[in-house]
């Protein structure tokens, strides 16, 4: 049953890897505009199962329908150090597959009874032929444009029964 729900958790982190609030950056191009040119949208999910609780946010950075940056945040609450530790063997073996593309950041940390696995994703750097080479189903998030659906996104996020919001 334990390494049933370690599974179903760590499916749950791989699909939703990049959505409640929206915040405005504004930059400085040498034109002067009062315009925000960036906005945030945060998606949240909670969940507890068998004693282990998840908290999992997912901040997307985006300008019109293209995400620029996802920058998440999951963590995984266990009195089992056991659980905690197979978590985290298996986030890592999942995410050392990006290890060499540059602009995919991941970062995975046990502390007492809490897991806490943070990515930071920058499309606007990173290399797409790279990235789509190691995981090709990235493809089905990408527009026209070969960038990152916002809507695609969301709606990724929202399957998995996450909440988005902006501000």
């Amino acid at each position: 049953m334990k390494k049933k729900l370690i599974i179903l958790g760590i499916a749950s982190i791989a699909l939703l890897t990049g959505c409640g609030q929206q915040n405005e950056n504004k930059y400085t191009t040498g034109v002067e505009n009062t315009e925000p040119t960036e906005k945030q949208m945060v998606c949240t999910r909670t969940t507890n199962m068998n004693g282990v609780e998840m908290d999992l946010r997912y901040e997307v950075y985006y300008e019109g329908e293209n995400v620029n940056r996802v920058q998440t945040t999951e963590k995984v609450k266990s009195d089992s150090q056991e659980v905690l530790n197979q978590f985290k063997d298996q986030v890592e073996t999942l995410y050392s597959n990006f290890d060499d593309i540059e602009n995919y950041n991941y970062n995975v940390t046990i502390e007492g009874n809490l897991l806490t696995s943070t990515t930071d994703i920058n499309y606007t750097k990173i290399n797409m032929d790279e990235l789509l080479a190691v995981d090709s189903s990235i493809e089905q998030l990408l527009n026209d444009n070969d960038k990152i659906d916002l809507d695609t996104i969301i709606q990724v996020y929202e399957a998995a029964g996450a909440t988005c919001e902006e501000e």
